[in-house]
């Protein structure tokens, strides 16, 4: 029988084939282990998922199982992270038609969620196991007689390496019936494709005088299954046998290390070869794991279990247990707790001879009788503690104590550093962390992005939820967002929280207020961490952990610098929100606030400013009465883009409505303009513009204009023909004495009046310039029956078609059809 949690993978190729492949590796899995309760609904997911993968995202998809006691998990990760799942959770079902089946095939499931990286996406899923059905499952197909005991595979072999014996365990870990294998090489067996373990196996040959160590085994099912083995010469030479034993269960056949000129004495104090070598050879995890399980045989005890020593916390937290439930490991007790070294001589054994008169909570289920803990000791500092319990009172001699402290003592420096290199591997990890999270929350100027980048910084990493708050002008709270590991919650956590944050949050009041803690209705350890920018407090993360794992340590110190790293974030973000609100409100304010209408003609007008940040710069337009039925109308080009042109296009727009309106002619607005744009000094631009007064005569309009060093208007004659109207006269804002001088045209009914700046006229690709020509020939390509407005569309198209770049250029144009507007 396998021990829990039992755990698979594997990764799919960005193949539609796969997704049969991956439905059928987590059936097979999942009969394997006797959860085929849970097949088909585990299997409809993993077939939605790595489609998603595979076939959508077009990536390699890795699909991961878990099964313990209370669930399987099922995680399917992929590289396309900025790909989100295609579901539509926020519309009513009869809307939401994209995502359906992912949704309905989610119901399925207790719980899940999904995780994202810079690098990755990965959904996670976890189905309950029926109460009924929470049984130890099982590894092979048929599970024979060998409940309730250890499995130690024996294999016999030939000198010459071919299989003589196997016994019924071996069958039991491995599918082969002993006829099916008897006769074959043993090479034939092993697998050496490198994988999760990374031993290079030596030859069978050199495996027959002897060695130990972790390689995979084929299974029947063509699976290969991890195991530790024991090669062991026999008499002679004449062949050798192999023991193979799950890895976990090591410690039934592993031979102690023994180095030169070494005593059985000093071997027995040497912890029975667990010293570095088995370090070597072992994550930390298994070799404490072993290593109560050598005390455990070594004093006959009953139990054992290891406790370390937190770093920066005053809390020991059990790492490894034998004999006692594997869920009481990572459980963390604080010093002076009963169970741990005595705070005030914690050098200094404890030995408790009656459990019934002295309880101690770790135990309390156990129906243990007695114990006795000795300190872990490196460099005269208490880094752990190890017990040993037995089922009777006073269970343990005077003798087995001290040899329970020879053993700690042994255990101490390779326990410590391995401690040691375990806490700098975690630090060095949450350095990359928050690394990663700084450039996240760096990237983002937007202030609604970077809270949502804090969220997804924080879960499920730190927390398993996370909120955001931001104070208002008065100092309360508002909720932002929410972010929860299980994405069903969030609401209900939304929820729960807006209504806590109407009332305020509680001792936050004080900067350094970083544990104020209060309890959800889920029953999570609730911390509040201050978000301060620049001394000032602008917000609180609220963070949620589960209840009796409190943020401690360094996990604490990593959810302040993310706190500290998010506030000056959206600090940042924030006020560039309001001075691109501040800035858009200017440039609109260039900018006529809706398309111009005139009574008797039909308008259109496109404009684009250059860049994603802008949205007025140096080109503009205007069309306004003036009185008796007159309209005057302006399309100017001011040199270059962005703030600075954009400030003279303002002094230039109202500098002209003011001097039109109070009834001077358009050239002696045209002259004091230039006068004040040279009186700006350094700041002034040139400035190019067409301007002119519209008066009603008749069914025609009679056209007053002035072209300064601007590209002259275009008209679209009744007959289709097109033609520039007005001469070119100085630009503006280059000469201190200039005169301008009005010319006089006619536009009949119907006929199109095109007026457009350098950035319709200049685009280009390579030494090809779209031109007046090309202008032209556009227009004459349009008919007669266009509204105005299409018109200018079509400008807008091609400028924008005629070259797959980017416009460098702000652009303008403004189409006008005498008589009344057209139907479009």
């Amino acid at each position: 029988m396998s021990t829990l949690p039992l755990h698979a993978h594997r990764t799919f190729a960005a193949d539609e084939r796969s997704v049969a492949k991956a439905r059928a590796f987590a059936r097979e899995m999942l009969e394997a282990w006797d959860a085929g309760d849970l097949a088909d609904s585990v299997v409809l997911l993993v077939s939605e998922l790595v489609t998603n993968a595979v076939v959508h995202a077009d990536t390699t998809a890795r699909l991961e199982l878990r099964l313990d006691t209370q669930s399987v998990r099922v995680e399917v990760e992929d590289l396309h992270p900025r790909r989100v799942l295609p579901m539509v959770v926020d519309q009513p079902a009869e809307e939401a038609e994209e995502g359906r089946g992912l949704l309905i095939t989610f119901s399925l499931a207790s719980a899940w969620g999904v995780d994202y990286t810079s690098a990755s996406k990965r959904v996670w899923l976890r189905f309950d196991r029926p109460a009924d059905q929470g049984s130890t499952p099982r590894w092979s197909p048929e599970p024979g007689d060998t409940e309730g005991r250890a499995q130690v595979a024996v294999v016999e072999l030939s000198g010459d390496g071919l299989v003589t014996g196997w016994n019924d365990d071996a069958t039991q870990l491995l599918g082969w019936r002993a006829d099916e294998v008897s006769g074959r090489h043993f090479d034939e067996l092993l697998d050496r494709v490198p994988g999760d373990h990374d031993t290079e196996l030596p030859s069978t040959a050199t495996m027959a005088h002897g060695w130990q160590g972790t390689y995979a085994v084929l299974h029947k099912s063509a699976e290969p299954v991890t195991v530790f083995a024991s090669h062991v010469g026999r008499v002679r030479g004449r062949g050798s046998t192999v023991l193979m034993v799950a890895t976990e269960q090591r410690a039934l056949i592993e031979r102690p290390a023994t180095r030169p000129g070494q005593s059985p004495q000093d071997q027995e104090t040497g912890f029975l070869g667990l010293m570095d070598e088995a370090l070597v050879r072992l994550q930390l995890d298994e070799y404490l794991m072993l290593a109560v399980e050598r005390v455990r045989d070594r004093l006959s005890a009953d139990a054992t279990y290891l406790l370390m020593l937190r770093d920066l916390d005053e809390e020991y937290e059990v790492r490894a247990v034998s004999g006692l439930s594997a869920t009481l490991v990572g459980t963390r007790l604080p010093a002076g707790d009963p169970g741990v070294p005595d705070h005030r001589t914690p050098h200094l054994p404890v030995v408790v001879t009656d459990l019934t008169k002295t309880p101690v909570p770790l135990l309390s289920e156990s129906g243990l009788g007695s114990m006795v803990l000795v300190p872990i000791a490196a460099e005269n500092r208490v880094v752990g503690a190890i017990c040993a319990a037995s089922a009777h009172v006073e269970g343990f001699s005077t003798d087995q104590s001290v040899l329970l402290q020879q053993i700690a003592n042994a255990l101490a420096v390779a326990t410590d550093r391995a401690r040691l290199q375990a806490l700098e591997r975690e630090r060095r990890g949450w350095l990359t962390f928050l690394a990663e999270a700084g450039d996240l929350l760096a990237g983002s100027l937007d202030q609604d992005m970077t809270m949502a980048i804090t969220g997804q910084i924080v879960v499920p990493k730190v927390a398993t939820f996370c909120a955001v708050h931001l104070d208002d002008d008065r100092g309360h709270p508002v909720l932002q967002q929410v972010w929860h590991e299980d994405e069903r919650l969030v609401e209900p956590l939304r929820a729960e929280l807006e209504e806590k944050a109407a009332l305020g949050p509680p001792g936050l009041d004080e900067l350094d207020a970083l544990d104020e803690t209060v309890e959800s209705t889920n029953g999570e350890e609730v911390l509040t961490v201050p978000l301060v920018a620049r001394g000032r407090r602008i917000g609180h993360l609220t963070l949620g952990r589960p209840a009796g794992d409190p943020l401690r340590g360094e996990p604490l110190l990593v959810a302040e610098s993310v706190a500290r790293r998010a506030a000056m974030a959206i600090e940042n973000a924030r006020a560039h929100g309001q001075l691109r609100a501040i800035g858009n409100a200017l440039q609109r304010s260039l900018l006529p606030s809706s398309i111009p209408e005139a009574q008797g003609m039909d308008v259109g007008v496109v404009y684009e400013a250059a860049g994603e940040e802008s949205t007025a710069g140096g080109d503009f337009y205007d069309l306004f009465p003036i009185g008796a039925g007159r309209y005057c109308f302006v399309v100017g080009d001011v040199c270059g883009t962005g703030p600075e042109a954009a400030a003279v296009t303002g002094l230039a727009r109202h500098t002209i409505r003011a001097l039109v309106l109070a009834g001077f002619p358009i050239s002696d607005v045209l002259e004091r303009l230039n006068s004040a744009i040279i009186a700006e000094g350094e700041r002034s631009r040139f400035l190019t513009l067409v301007c002119g007064v519209l008066h009603p005569d008749g069914d025609a309009v009679r056209l007053e204009m002035v072209s300064a060093g601007h590209p002259l208007p275009l008209v679209v004659r009744n007959d289709g023909k097109v033609v520039p109207v007005g001469r070119p006269q100085s630009l503006l804002g280059v000469v201190d004495d200039v005169r301008y001088f009005e010319e006089t045209h006619r536009l009949a009914r119907g006929e199109l009046f095109v007026a457009v700046t350098d950035g319709v006229l200049e685009r280009r690709v390579g030494q090809l310039m779209l031109g007046e020509e090309g202008l032209a020939a556009e227009l004459a390509s349009l008919g007669g029956s266009l509204p105005a407005q299409a018109v200018a569309e079509r400008v807008r198209r091609l400028v924008v078609e005629f070259t797959p770049e980017a416009p460098r250029d702000d652009m303008a144009a403004l189409v006008l059809r005498i008589g009344q507007p057209v139907d479009a």
